[in-house]
């Protein structure tokens, strides 16, 4: 069997926001059940986009994609991956301080659509992840980014401990997530060129990766519990960043 070269997008908001991305679609499935004023406003949008658009009944979506589709397919081609260090220059050359997150061993697609969408609401300059042991970017985390993915810039790399040291002689402070340090979020120097490492939800950071750490950072706490989802995490950091930007 020849090896699919396209992803599905599913439901109807991520549908609009790679319209809006100016992503280029294959195709669109519609389920002949939909609202018909839903129906009708899908089919124009694809058609104003010069996308071929047809209307299917539930058996054939349900063989199309497993899941809940929610009515809405649209084949996409896999995310286009950027380099690290054009992300740097563009941001540097707009006078501003690049932001990035580096998910270390975050392979759980819900924390990673998670923590893109409020990667993507906060203004973070990018995502980067591992060619390994990173969780896949597919239509699912598309879906539970609410089509963030499709908008935020993601850099897969190799050796993300090699990504660090070079973005270190760029000038980046490189801040791991870690619920026993001494440091708090709030205490950190963030307005520079910051990189927020967050790891794995049962090891959390590497050895390598922490040792390329400048500081490990905490997030105040007044319960018992003292752990964060590591996408709640993420949300509260990359909040904490934006406040300091304005």
């Amino acid at each position: 069997m020849a090896k699919q070269n396209f992803d599905w997008l599913i439901g109807k908001n991520a549908l609009h926001e790679a319209f809006a991305a100016g992503k280029i679609l294959q195709k669109v499935y519609l389920g002949d059940y939909l609202d018909n004023q839903v129906l009708k406003e899908l089919i124009k949008l694809s058609r104003q986009h010069k996308v071929s658009v047809l209307t299917v009944p539930r058996t054939k979506l349900d063989k199309l994609c497993k899941g809940n589709h929610q009515g809405v397919l649209a084949m996409i081609s896999p995310i286009e991956f950027h380099k690290v260090e054009d992300l740097v220059h563009m941001a540097f050359e707009a006078g501003q301080n690049p932001c990035f997150a580096l998910l270390d061993g975050v392979t759980d697609v819900h924390n990673f659509g998670a923590i893109a969408r409020s990667a993507e609401v906060m203004g973070i300059t990018g995502l980067i992840i591992g060619s390994r042991n990173s969780a896949p970017v597919n239509q699912e985390a598309i879906k539970v980014s609410a089509g963030a993915l499709l908008r935020i810039p993601v850099c897969k790399v190799n050796n993300p401990v090699h990504t660090l040291r070079e973005l270190k002689k760029m000038g980046f402070v490189i801040l791991g997530a870690d619920e026993k340090a001494d440091l708090h979020l709030r205490e950190a120097d963030l307005k520079t060129s910051v990189v927020f490492v967050l790891g794995a939800e049962d090891l959390g950071i590497s050895p390598e990766v922490k040792n390329c750490l400048d500081y490990s950072i905490s997030i105040p706490q007044a319960g018992h519990i003292n752990s964060l989802n590591v996408s709640v995490s993420a949300g509260i950091i990359f909040y904490q960043w934006r406040s300091e930007q304005d």
